[in-house]
């Protein structure tokens, strides 16, 4: 096609409801009765031909060698331990909940920067402004958080971000994580909770404030070069660095730009088994 083309493909895999057809899985298990390990390296498995299936594709359309290829994830893996050596899983601010890899694939890269790893930061909000300046558009956006990394990416040229927010939730209990150049702070809770936890119980139990998250000294500080696996606390060793990232998440919160958690009350009424298992939007409405 002489047509520009972009793909959007979200694969179910690897996440529940850990089921695949049988053929994956009994690579890796050929007898007996199939185990939830079996059955995610066969999701795994599917997963890789899937996107072999995509290739090939663009290759017989003779599209592939004009094409940028970009694979990731949106977050940390649900085990506790999958995420190994990094600390915490998904729907926490930890990295191993917030830190997931990706690549960029594209046969048109110079070589020298072919096969190459980066630390440089990159958030998931630098996507829109990587691929509209892959893409050829010229406009200047404005009023955006993301960054243009695509000189990174393609020429290696040193990244633009030199910080970014993990997390700002005051749904349920307090949590504020940002990271500026080599330094993380999360001030509150690292982990999330489920939305279907009674408001009433969340009030009493737990911490609601940048003020009460501080006296109950939920506050965690590491250096993330040095220390990627969040092991050791600096927080009352590095006053000083604590105060800069502390007045700068005050100023975001100040800001009037953090979104409210969209965190609607569940409702009985809205349970897809009343629609044959369907799962469909505009049934329950956030207060």
């Amino acid at each position: 096609s002489k047509s520009p083309m972009f793909l959007y493909l979200a694969f179910q895999s690897i996440h529940k409801p850990i089921q695949v057809p049988d053929q994956y899985s009994r690579r890796y298990q050929p007898y007996g009765k199939l185990t939830k390990d079996s059955k995610r390296k066969g999701m795994i498995t599917a997963l890789d031909e899937a996107v072999k299936n995509v290739t090939t594709a663009l290759k017989q359309s003779k599209m592939y060698r004009d094409t940028v290829i970009i694979f990731l994830s949106d977050n940390g893996g649900a085990d506790k331990d999958a995420n190994w050596p990094l600390r915490g899983r998904k729907n926490s601010v930890w990295e191993g909940g917030t830190r997931s890899v990706a690549f960029v694939s594209y046969p048109r890269m110079p070589k020298r920067y072919r096969g190459r790893s980066t630390d440089d930061l990159f958030h998931i909000v630098d996507w829109y402004p990587t691929i509209l300046a892959l893409a050829g558009y010229s406009k200047q956006l404005t009023d955006m958080d993301g960054y243009d990394q695509w000189l990174s990416l393609a020429a290696g040229w040193p990244g633009p971000r030199t910080e970014l927010v993990y997390n700002i939730n005051t749904a349920l209990r307090f949590t504020a994580a940002i990271r500026v150049g080599k330094w993380k702070l999360i001030w509150g809770y690292p982990e999330g909770l489920r939305s279907n936890v009674p408001r009433k119980e969340t009030r009493a139990a737990f911490a609601q404030t940048l003020g009460k998250a501080r006296s109950s000294d939920l506050l965690y500080l590491f250096n993330l070069e040095k220390d990627p696996n969040e092991t050791a606390n600096l927080a009352h060793e590095n006053k000083e660095v604590m105060k800069i990232l502390m007045k700068k998440i005050r100023r975001i919160m100040k800001s009037g730009k953090v979104v409210k958690p969209d965190t609607p009350f569940l409702r009985e009424r809205g349970n897809p088994k009343y629609f044959g298992g369907v799962v469909s939007p505009g049934w329950c409405k956030a207060k």
